[in-house]
């Protein structure tokens, strides 16, 4: 019964000259041209052996190995690394990993069946052929399959001066197999009575290897220029990122510099307006006990600086304009809000600003915290006493009409985020309020 063999492998060309080299050994090859191929190929089949390439699309040798041994159905099968890679350290990292061993892609009859006997398929055929006979009866590949074979294999695992050296043994088997040709052409020519036909024989394989070393020749010297072009090309781009990097870690430092000079300043204008609020606050109760003292109505002090409306008091008066008609109050709930004569809140003129271009997402605007601000003619807003602040360029801002304009200026500022008014957390509706005096 014939063996099963699957050779992983993505070259096309790999795969049909080392199953042509097994066919002769009476072992069938299966073609896997990745290592996810195979292993889905072994959940439902069994192989006598596997041939593993190092460098595949997708999982390489080495993750591949480590995936069938890590396996109860795949870990007995034997693996031999099918590659030119080579050195006494890939042979160490491979065995380690569990494989038999290599087999170069140089394919030589000598090193198959060294492998053939370490995986013990060798002695399938050894009982019935002589080793001579099987030795004349394989049909080993060409030398022009042995070197597209490497080149492919050994151009995927590295590119480096052993190229050249190895192109170079290929030519020296290449004038050497053109010698003991010719040698033995001469033989034949002096033993026969066709000497002019034999010698045009020779005079044509003669040319017909020097045509297929000239080609072997540009393709290797094309490949080779290929590659340079390459590695010029992923260099400069390696120097690119570099530069850029360095520029976008530049650039974030001097981002983090400004925004913490930006958030010393707002907590500086947020501690002055506190402070302003406050003094502003004192003056008016200042007020308000003077006048109560003046009046002996001494029951009155408490509802003098308070604002009503009609479910009762709201909070107290902090601050009254100028031309006083706007009053400024701060809720029981400690929010700040402002009132027109008519007791209704005041429209505070205010931009709505937008991070995103086009006033699209949530809404900023530039406010200390826990103030209560009207959003159009019937809406209202606040931002959250504790809610923390951005320090930016906005995208896109939004009027009283609302109309979306884009943010041209340059200047960060501060932002808050605009939330929908709750009464039940800001103490504060949109209704009549009026002072009790």
């Amino acid at each position: 019964m014939s063996k099963k063999a699957l050779i992983v492998d993505d070259s096309r060309t790999a795969f049909m000259v080392l199953a042509r080299v097994l066919s002769n050994y009476d072992i069938q090859s299966i073609h896997a041209k990745s290592g996810d191929e195979a292993i889905v190929y072994l959940k439902d089949n069994v192989v006598d052996v596997i041939f593993l390439d190092q460098a595949m699309p997708g999982k390489d040798g080495f993750e591949t190995i480590k995936e069938l041994k890590e396996s109860s159905k795949t870990d007995d099968i034997p693996v031999m690394m099918f590659t030119a890679r080579s050195g006494e350290k890939y042979h160490q990292e491979v065995k380690a990993l569990g494989a038999v061993g290599v087999l170069p892609k140089e394919l030589s009859s000598e090193e198959v069946e060294e492998a053939l006997l370490k995986l013990n398929l060798w002695g399938a055929i050894s009982g019935n052929v002589s080793a001579e006979q099987v030795e004349n009866d394989i049909l080993q590949p060409t030398a022009d399959e042995k070197l597209r074979v490497w080149l492919e294999s050994f151009l995927e695992n590295e590119f480096s001066p052993q190229l050249s050296n190895k192109v170079r043994k290929a030519t020296d088997d290449l004038r050497r197999d053109t010698i003991h040709y010719g040698k033995r052409m001469l033989d034949e020519i002096a033993k026969s009575d066709k000497q002019q036909q034999v010698l045009q024989e020779v005079k044509g394989q003669t040319d017909y290897l020097k045509q297929l070393f000239t080609t072997s020749f540009k393709q290797y010297r094309f490949i080779s220029t290929v590659f340079i072009v390459l590695l010029f090309v992923l260099t400069a781009g390696i120097i690119w990122l570099l530069y850029q990097t360095t520029s976008l870690a530049a650039e974030q430092w001097r981002l983090q510099q400004k925004i913490a000079e930006l958030s010393v300043e707002s907590a500086a204008g947020e501690k002055r307006l506190s402070n302003k609020i406050d003094q502003q606050s004192l003056a008016v109760e200042n007020l308000v006990a003077e006048k109560n003292n003046a009046d002996n109505e001494s029951t009155l002090e408490t509802h003098n600086s308070g604002i009503y409306s009609e479910q009762g008091i709201v909070g107290k008066l902090i601050s009254i304009e100028a031309e006083g008609n706007r009053l400024t109050a701060k809720s029981a709930y400690g929010y700040l809000f402002m009132i027109t004569p008519q007791g209704r809140v005041a429209d505070n003129n205010i931009k709505r600003y937008y991070i995103e271009p086009g006033c699209n997402g949530a809404v900023y605007a530039n406010a200390v915290p826990g103030v209560v601000l009207k959003v159009g003619q019937n809406t209202l807003g606040y931002t959250e006493l504790q809610g923390y602040a951005l320090v930016q360029k906005p995208l896109s801002w939004m009027d009283n009409t609302n109309q979306c304009h884009e943010y041209k200026n340059d200047k960060e500022i501060v932002l808050r985020q605009l939330v929908e008014n709750d009464e039940r957390i800001t103490g504060v509706t949109d209704t009549v309020y009026f002072q009790l005096n």
